[in-house]
């Protein structure tokens, strides 16, 4: 079995799967539908982002590798049972992780300032 076709098999057992759409304008909108939620899920973790910056103590403790590498192996995990590509999921979280760890310096920092 081709590997789309298994992603395709486990994605059947995601909670909220996309419809399935006959047209391209029904399949944009799906995919537009998709992304307002994906962005709203990701001002919910800059929002975490910004709690863990006002709860650590030192600035040391906002890079963490090791919880880096946990966050890694857990989204792999999952994309694993349910069908999301490795690749694509890797990729995304260890940008989007380099970009949190920079933004919660910087949050760290101001709130340090007393900006």
């Amino acid at each position: 079995m081709s590997s789309h076709k298994i992603f395709t098999e486990k994605r059947k057992a995601i909670e909220y799967p996309a419809r399935k759409c006959t047209t391209m304008a029904e399949l944009r909108d799906e995919i537009d539908q998709l992304d307002r939620v994906i962005v709203e899920l990701l001002s919910v973790r800059q929002g975490c982002m910004e709690q863990a910056a006002e709860i650590k103590q030192d600035r040391n403790l906002v890079r963490d590798e090791e919880r880096v590498e946990d966050v890694v192996a857990k989204v792999l995990a999952h994309a694993d049972k349910v069908g999301a590509h490795p690749e694509l999921v890797e990729m995304l979280y260890r940008d989007m992780i380099e970009w949190c760890i920079n933004y919660e310096m910087t949050v760290f920092d101001s709130a340090r300032d007393g900006d």
